[in-house]
Parts: structure tokens; sequence; C-alpha cells
């Protein structure tokens, strides 16, 4: 397996994660027929709502993480084209997809050890604007501002080096 190869099965796994989550939301809805204002209390404090909702945080985390090193990666596999032997290898990528593993599972356990909550909202995910909750969103709010913003960046710098080479047509 090669490192691209390697970073978009890490994405894929995340991207289960996000439909596991949402296959759940959807068969509470079917569950209930239309009349979910009657079970959304209970719902909300079940244990399937919490890990909904940890499946979610883990999944968009992940994906958000795992994108923007797959952005970093391809970036410098452009603008370095020549450059063969400086490229990431695998074990490095390993790494740096645990490290991310680590941030995302962190950031979905602390909901369940009570910074922020999933049982506020139906969608069991941690919007809760009061607190130690708050800190938790503005923190995630900054950390995927900054992976948009590598994104951007990345993108940006691979558009202007490949911009009238034989690439571009």
């Amino acid at each position: 397996m090669d490192v691209p190869r390697f970073l978009v099965a890490n994405l894929a796994l995340a991207d289960f994660f996000m439909g596991i989550y949402l296959g759940i939301l959807a068969v509470v809805d079917a569950s209930t027929l239309g009349d979910f204002r009657m079970y959304a209390i209970p719902w909300q404090m079940s244990a399937g709502c919490q890990l909904a909702g940890f499946l979610g945080v883990l999944s968009s985390e992940l994906s958000v993480y795992t994108l923007t090193v797959i952005t970093m990666e391809r970036n410098y596999a452009i603008t370095h084209a020549m450059h063969l032997n400086k490229r990431l290898s695998l074990k490095h990528a390993a790494y740096i997809m645990a490290v991310g593993w680590v941030f995302a599972l962190t950031m979905a356990i602390l909901p369940l050890a009570g910074i922020s909550d999933y049982r506020k909202f139906a969608v069991c995910l941690p919007f809760e604007t009061d607190g130690a909750g708050l800190g938790y969103i503005v923190f995630l709010m900054f950390i995927n501002g900054i992976a948009f913003l590598i994104l951007m960046g990345c993108y940006l710098k691979i558009y202007c080096a490949i911009r009238g080479s034989q690439a571009w047509n």
C-alpha cells in the first residue's frame, strides 16, 4: 500500500463512521413514524444517542484531519515533483494518522467525560454553549478553521505551481 491509498483508506473509515451515525439517526427517525417529538427526550438520554454522537464527532474530526493531511501530502508531491526521495513514507504517514486518530477519539470522548454533552439535542451532537461546552465548541471551530485555511493555502499553491505548465493543459 502506498501513502495516498493509506490516507484515502483512513478517510474512507472516517466516512464509514459518518454513515453509521446517519444510519442510526435514520433508524430512530423511521421508527417513530413522524412522531419523533414524543420520543425525543428518551432518545436523547439513551446510550444510542451517545454512541451516535461519539461516531459523528469522531467521523467529522477524523475526516477534517485526514483531508488536511492528504492535501498537504499532494501539495508537496506536486510542488516538489522532482524530489522523489523526499516523499512521505508509509511509516511516517502511519504516525501522522495515529496522531489524528488520538485527536479525533479525544474530541469524541470529551462530551462523554462531561465536557459538553451529546444529550442536549436530538441529533446527538455536542452543541452546548455554556461553560466548558462553549470552550469545546470554540476549540473545534478554531481547529477546523485552521484546517480550512491550510486546505485553501495548499490548493492555491498547487494552482500556482501548475498554472501555465504542461499539467495545466
